[in-house]
């Protein structure tokens, strides 16, 4: 039911006699008018009149003193007072009609219409809208609940609700405390209410909370920017739990790896990165599994490069230690578990390859690390037959002979 207002007679009487203020001042203001439509004419031709004698004494008297000049300019102060004395009452009438107008005027602008008194049931309602919003962290409510109050007497407490959240004109304070709601409006999708609003809020802050990130993170605003976003708490803690735990958790090569490939991104930088829902999930998981796929090599003391192919010295002559790019193993589709075994086989058969590589560089192609890991990892069958040509190139050469060299490259590994 609308709010009671207990002064309403005070606030009928004071409207009543500003009405009868306002025809008063309308009624004076119409007076006026008709008095100078009426009197205009005959106040100008006497005033023309006025003036033609006064024109005609000031040409005598520039023709000199005499006679005749005295006698014209008498005759011309008689008329001019004889005009004054008949425009007497116009005069009058016209201060009358004046001093009615300002006496209107003054009558209206000392009547003040009081403000609503609303009972105690209706105050209760609204102030029980105002708490209950305060309590959420609204704030600056009370100025426009009261303009609300006076704007609308008879207001609904649902209704003045209603008004405060979703009026432009009055929501401004509930706006700035739910401003995920107004991101996500102001994208065309539909505000959370206030109880899924507050559970989202809970729910990043025990996320953050639990991962050590709430002094960077657990704020209104950053809550504002993933509901705004539209990040359900349930995504949020995938993308934390992938970027802390598999990151800043991990193995001590992946970590390496993190500042090797990506040597802008600080800790800080990392973790806030993982939380922007600008870089979508994608993203980070190519990153994350970038970085493993650098710890795997890492771990087996081989260098890494996202883009660049790393390029060592291998000690023999004419070998080069030149490996693939992260970026190509990701596009074969290497995943942590592939990485680490590949990178162990790489890593094994590494020595002996780059050895007899160096022995035979002058007749046979050379089977270093490029080639180990095209094997490995993309099974490319050249590769394969440069391995295969040095084994046999080795048999031939220890054949007959004793020792551990014999076939060892052919037995150490075989893709």
């Amino acid at each position: 039911m609308p709010p009671k207002v207990k002064n309403q007679a005070e606030m009928d009487a004071a409207n009543r006699a500003l009405a009868a203020a306002q025809s008063k001042v309308t009624a004076a203001k119409a007076a006026q008018t008709q008095f100078v439509g009426t009197n205009a004419p005959s106040v100008l031709e006497e005033l023309r009149a006025t003036t033609a004698n006064i024109k005609e004494a000031t040409k005598a008297l520039q023709a000199g003193p005499g006679k005749a000049t005295n006698k014209i300019v008498s005759g011309a102060a008689k008329a001019v007072a004889e005009r004054n004395v008949g425009m007497a009452p116009l005069l009058s009438e016209w201060q009358g009609v004046q001093s009615t107008l300002a006496g209107a005027e003054a009558e209206l602008a000392g009547i003040k219409v009081p403000a609503p008194q609303y009972e105690a049931a209706a105050t209760a309602a609204l102030d029980a809208i105002m708490a209950s919003l305060a309590a959420v962290g609204v704030e600056g409510l009370a100025g426009v609940m009261n303009q609300i109050r006076e704007e609308y007497p008879d207001i609904s407490s649902e209704d003045a609700l209603l008004l405060l959240k979703f009026d432009p004109r009055y929501n401004k304070p509930y706006m700035t405390r739910f401003a995920g709601n107004k991101l996500r409006m102001d994208a065309g999708f539909a505000p959370l209410d206030d109880r899924e609003y507050l559970a989202n809020e809970a729910a990043y802050n025990k996320i953050f909370t639990s991962y050590g990130l709430d002094k960077q993170f657990a704020n209104r605003a950053e809550y504002a920017r993933q509901i705004g976003n539209r990040v359900a708490p349930q995504e949020l803690a995938e993308r934390v739990s992938l970027g802390y735990d598999r990151l800043t958790k991990g193995a001590t090569e992946t970590l390496k790896a993190v500042t090797t490939l990506f040597p802008e991104l600080t800790d800080k930088d990392l973790l806030a990165y993982v939380i922007d829902p600008v870089n979508q999930l994608p993203a980070i998981t190519r990153k994350v599994q970038a970085a493993e796929i650098g710890g795997a090599a890492l771990a087996q003391n081989l260098t890494i490069g996202l883009t660049t192919a790393p390029t060592t010295t291998s000690g023999y002559t004419n070998v080069a230690r030149r490996g693939l790019t992260v970026d190509e193993l990701l596009a074969q589709g290497v995943d942590l578990q592939t990485a680490r075994r590949g990178f162990a086989n790489v890593a094994e058969v590494l020595p002996t390859a780059e050895k007899l590589s160096g022995i035979y560089g002058n007749v046979l192609e050379q089977y270093g690390r490029q080639q180990a890991e095209e094997e490995q990892f993309k099974g490319l069958a050249s590769a394969q037959r440069k391995r295969e040509q040095l084994t046999q190139r080795e048999i031939a050469a220890f054949s007959g002979e004793t020792g551990a060299g014999r076939g060892a490259f052919a037995k150490e590994r075989s893709f």
